[in-house]
């Protein structure tokens, strides 16, 4: 397999594992805990298609931003043997890790309430966009 498909295919997996725990763990939050507003909206109309259509695009945003960042962490290795490690690319990671704690902060001030989650969230789209794929990224190239 050619080396652009290869990071093509790493960015849709990485971007697939996140659109779906995304996806799920909004689906339960709402479930358990809705916004007042989405209850005002469900007892007039239906929201079943709201959700499809959200659920679709989150997850093709979420394959999308992947496969980018899959072709910026194959850019930003370094070395000429570089191995898979905690951080094959440290440039990379600071992107990731800068980038998140920039979006961090107004995120906080629009969710207040859900805390909890959204750090849950974060942790979890450090570890895949920060460690994740740039390991598979090497994986794939030099393994």
């Amino acid at each position: 397999m050619e080396e652009p498909l290869r990071t093509l295919v790493v960015g849709m997996i990485g971007g697939g594992l996140m659109g779906m725990i995304f996806i799920g763990h909004l689906a339960l939050v709402l479930v358990f805990n809705p916004p007042q507003s989405l209850k005002d909206r469900a007892v007039e109309s239906s929201v079943t298609k709201l959700f499809t259509i959200a659920s679709i695009v989150i997850y093709l945003s979420w394959n999308m931003l992947a496969i980018f960042m899959a072709f910026a962490a194959q850019a930003l290795l370094t070395g000429d043997d570089p191995h898979i490690s905690i951080a094959p690319s440290p440039a990379y990671l600071f992107v990731v890790v800068f980038v998140t704690l920039f979006l961090a902060i107004p995120a906080f001030v629009f969710f207040r309430d859900r805390k909890n989650h959204l750090l849950g969230e974060l942790a979890l789209f450090i570890g895949v966009f920060g460690f994740l794929i740039p390991n598979m990224v090497v994986a794939v190239q030099y393994g």
